[in-house]
């Protein structure tokens, strides 16, 4: 009998770590561990598949089909896997937390878990974030419910702000093709969000029929990888990629950003066991988000 292969479930975190933030840099920060030791566990994992997982052009990555494909196979089964160690470890301190939900994992993977830190110096209260598609029910067991696209009836809403589609890409990319026409542009599709490139191709009096789709991709953070590692154009909302805009990972490909007509919302659930601190959370977030805004446009 064939001896199975080792399972090296360290390299497995190490790659789903990878995959979600697009960088090594960065998913060895998340990890609390040195930028060398994630290369080493991908490369375990590359030794094991016998083939590469990823690209590798200077500081930018991409995944290969392959490593698409696992992260695909992996991603929600490592994510199960954490959470359910984190609420084995909490026992019953968990209602002691504010439980916050979203709808949106892409914007809570960039934006808010990031910040939460500040959140839980400043009230002395730890979050625990969980992501659902499905419309909520009234007595699911969360506290604030962060959303583009569903609704809480009578909750509790805080408008957080109005959703801005821009169109990026590397910066190499990007210079390549910003003499033609949009129509002859390589975009990048998410299945998350399908909606985006019609939008912004309304907004810029383009057929959707004659655009050139090079690459679709199930989730929005995984369009956004190979975005950076050059694989075409992207639509999405500004405020995802808003920090690669900074550093210059991503430079946008037209300048003019597209009014999406979505409202990023916070629900307080009514049947929330720490309302206040539900709305102190609203409160932070919509400011933090507001500084963020301030912080784009100041000269």
């Amino acid at each position: 009998m064939d001896k199975k292969p080792h399972i090296p479930l360290v390299a497995v975190r190490a790659f789903t770590a990878v995959g979600r933030y697009g960088s090594f840099t960065r998913a060895a920060a998340a990890l609390g561990i040195t930028q060398s030791a994630v290369s080493r566990h991908i490369s375990t994992l590359e030794t094991l598949a016998a083939e590469p997982l990823f690209t590798r052009r200077g500081p930018q990555i991409a995944m290969t089909p392959a490593g698409s494909q696992f992260y695909d196979a992996v991603c929600d089964a490592m994510s199960t896997i954490e959470l359910a160690t984190i609420q084995l470890a909490q026992g019953q301190r968990a209602h002691g937390r504010l439980v916050v939900r979203t709808s949106m994992p892409s914007f809570a993977m960039t934006v808010v878990i990031p910040a939460l830190g500040d959140f839980t110096a400043r009230h002395a209260m730890e979050v625990d974030l969980v992501t659902s598609l499905s419309s909520p029910q009234p007595r699911d067991e969360f506290d604030v419910l962060i959303t583009r696209d569903l609704s809480l009836p009578g909750a509790e809403s805080w408008e957080l702000f109005q959703e801005e589609l821009v169109c990026v890409g590397a910066p190499a990319m990007a210079q390549k093709y910003r003499t033609d026409s949009p129509a002859q542009w390589p975009l990048i599709a998410s299945r998350s969000r399908p909606d985006a490139i019609p939008i912004w191709a309304v907004a810029k009096g383009l057929s959707v029929d004659a655009l050139h789709v090079c690459a679709v991709y199930d989730h929005l953070f995984l369009a956004v990888a190979a975005a950076i590692g050059g694989t075409g154009l992207l639509v999405v909302p500004r405020i995802v990629i808003q920090d690669q805009l900074d550093s210059g990972t991503l430079v946008m490909a037209d300048e003019e950003a597209v009014a999406s007509g979505a409202t990023y919302v916070a629900y307080v659930s009514a049947y929330s066991r720490h309302v206040q601190m539900g709305r102190e959370f609203c409160r932070w977030l919509k400011r933090m988000l507001r500084d963020r805004g301030r912080a784009r446009t100041a000269p």
